[in-house]
């Protein structure tokens, strides 16, 4: 399966929780809905995967990514979920990148359930909105 055909299949996938849930509900709704929707169509994917933080080497601390997808035990996708009644911005952004940098990730994808559904595809490089 091509990276195309994944993020095409995975935000198919995020439009269907859209659309069955509506908007307003806490963002953690969502992810279990999302992580039903993944695993239920054959992806492997695990939830609050601890992103581990580290200053000179040294463990410092972690954070947690929401929605990690696995390809043959390699981190493949990042999902991070928000439902905040902003619009997403840089903030939001950088924190995605920093997880796929700590798991050695190439993509992810940023979405934010609140009122309009937000879904952006991100890279290290760059980020565009679907």
């Amino acid at each position: 399966m091509t990276k195309k055909e994944l993020i095409d299949n995975i935000v198919e996938y995020i439009r269907n929780v859209n659309n069955e849930l509506g908007n307003h509900y806490k963002e953690n709704i969502y992810q279990n809905a999302l992580y039903y929707e993944i695993n239920n169509n054959g992806y492997v994917a695990q939830t609050e995967v601890i992103v581990p933080i580290h200053y000179k080497n040294f463990y410092v601390g972690f954070e947690r990514a929401d929605i990690v997808h696995y390809e043959n035990n390699e981190v493949k996708l990042i999902i991070e979920l928000k439902s905040q009644n902003q619009r997403l911005g840089s903030k939001e952004i950088n924190q995605l990148r920093k997880y796929m940098t700590n798991l050695k990730c190439e993509k992810g994808i940023l979405v934010n359930f609140y009122e309009t559904l937000e879904i952006i595809n991100v890279t290290n490089e760059s980020f565009q909105k679907i």
